[in-house]
């Protein structure tokens, strides 16, 4: 008695027995990740659009001032493209980059001049999900001073905010830079791992868990900068 070949072709009009790449439904394959990574970029780059937005509102940026960043997987991140005003961006204003992304890509080329210290700062830290560099005044004083604002002066700050310092100058867009970068955010030689660095005379980057964090911690870092200037003298 021959057998029945009903059940045998569930898996598709190509007969049993078929492999087939699972589909985006499945929540594996190829198709699958691809429309992940893809809803994922597209939803960071509304933050970032926003957070640039927030930097202009607020003073914190002038001109093509600032860059801004957010991982995407584990070894790629989204970064503004160099020349852009922050408080205009696009969704076309973003470049997708490797971490190992080669010296002489055009994603380089296309991205921030401060994309070494972004790529550095993701390398050195997992944990990092977004990072955005600005000039706010209140902390670029701080900058020029050589100095490192007070977290325990307000608590917000002290909460928000796990470590602050002066990095060293180094010329912007430089290797130099992103190792002085990366060896701040660590917290190599023994001294804590900061969220917010002051650059000696190019602004203040800070990073977070996510777009928001950071954008907070580099809002919180700026209130306290500009609250201790004005205290100066008045006690």
């Amino acid at each position: 008695m021959a057998k029945s070949s009903r059940g045998r072709g569930a898996a598709g009009e190509g007969g049993a027995g078929e492999r087939r790449e699972p589909g985006i439904g499945s929540g594996v394959g190829k198709a699958a990740v691809a429309a992940r990574v893809s809803a994922l970029r597209a939803a960071l780059a509304h933050d970032l659009m926003r957070a640039g937005r927030v930097l202009e509102r607020r003073g914190m940026i002038v001109a093509a001032e600032g860059d801004l960043s957010a991982r995407i997987t584990p070894d790629r991140i989204l970064i503004t493209r160099r020349g852009r005003r922050i408080g205009d961006l696009t969704p076309r204003d973003f470049v997708d980059l490797s971490l190992g992304e080669a010296p002489d890509s055009q994603g380089r080329a296309a991205a921030s001049t401060e994309h070494r210290a972004h790529l550095a700062a993701y390398a050195a830290r997992p944990d990092i999900e977004a990072l955005a560099h600005a000039h706010p005044p209140g902390l670029s004083a701080f900058g020029v001073r050589g100095e490192t604002p007070n977290l325990r002066a307000l608590d917000e700050a002290r909460d928000a905010i796990h470590a602050i310092s002066v990095v060293p100058y180094a010329p912007s867009g430089t290797e130099t830079l992103a190792n002085v970068v990366a060896a701040a955010l660590s917290g190599a030689e023994g001294k804590p791992a900061c969220d917010v660095l002051i650059l000696r005379s190019h602004g203040v980057l800070a990073v977070g868990g996510s777009v928001e964090e950071a954008l907070a911690r580099l809002e919180i870092a700026e209130h306290l900068a500009m609250t201790l200037l004005l205290a100066e003298g008045k006690e």
